[in-house]
């Protein structure tokens, strides 16, 4: 895929200096090359302050925004889309309504940071503990018009040989990212995306929605139960809704929102 260029109303802050990440799928983790340091991501980038917005809250979208669109699917045909581009609208489709899970995330400009994600993945073959390894230099971006920042890395490989793709044989080691859902689901894949989405996104308070988990197995379950606490509701509700409803839902608050006023 194709990183598309971002629109004037963000603004690249900054090229922070190396980082490497890899982020397992059965334990989800995260870590960094970086020493001394090596289970923390460095990212010094002073941002605005929103003042006006508590910690976890994230403020509204000014009216003049566009609404979102899933600009990171390969095809706007629901007979084919693969699993990568369901993933990304089941993840999209939760972040676009008013709900805890989108609360969770700083709400709908959360999209920008998942579509942008999404368009950097690029597939291999690696353990079969990765899920997603994310490395490169990060460069962290700002909203203009809301005061939104997210962080992204120069290079995010999904694993092929991980649970988000295939579940393990039986002589294989069986492992998931939580209890709650089985490798190789749709609940799977949605909930590694919206994990990874948590690393990437900082609250008003100047912290990440998810902390970093470096080798902590614990603490990254502890990020991942968090992202099923939010969003369990969310979730389960994806089980009801078609690839063509979910697309069909998008392109209708597009037509609404865009349609003109007298």
């Amino acid at each position: 895929m194709t990183r598309s260029k971002l629109p004037f109303t963000w603004l690249i802050v900054l090229l922070t200096q190396f980082t490497a990440v890899t982020s397992y799928a059965q334990n989800s983790l995260i870590k960094t090359a970086l020493e001394p340091t090596p289970n923390h991501i460095n990212d010094n980038v002073t941002t605005a302050s929103l003042a006006s917005t508590q910690p976890g809250e994230s403020p509204a979208a000014p009216s003049f925004l566009p609404p979102p669109e899933p600009n990171a699917l390969s095809t706007r045909d629901p007979r084919k889309l693969g699993v990568i581009d369901r993933a990304y609208l089941d993840a999209f489709t939760i972040l676009n309504d008013d709900n805890a899970c989108s609360q969770f995330f700083g709400g709908r400009n959360a999209i920008k940071a998942l579509t942008e994600m999404v368009l950097q993945l690029k597939t291999r073959y690696l353990d079969r503990d990765v899920a997603i390894r994310m490395s490169g230099a990060t460069t962290t971006v700002q909203s203009y018009a809301t005061g939104f920042t997210f962080r992204l890395f120069d290079k995010v490989e999904l694993n092929m040989a991980g649970s988000f793709f295939r579940s393990p044989a039986p002589s294989e080691r069986y492992v998931s990212i939580t209890s709650e859902y089985a490798p190789n689901t749709r609940e799977t894949r949605v909930v590694v995306f919206l994990h990874e989405l948590g690393h990437l996104i900082k609250r008003p308070d100047k912290q990440w929605v998810l902390s970093d988990d470096g080798d902590d197995s614990r603490l990254s379950r502890d990020n991942t139960e968090r992202v099923i606490s939010a969003c369990k509701q969310q979730i389960a509700s994806l089980a009801g809704l078609t690839a063509e409803q979910e697309l069909e839902t998008t392109s209708t608050n597009l037509a609404q929102k865009t349609a003109p006023t007298n």
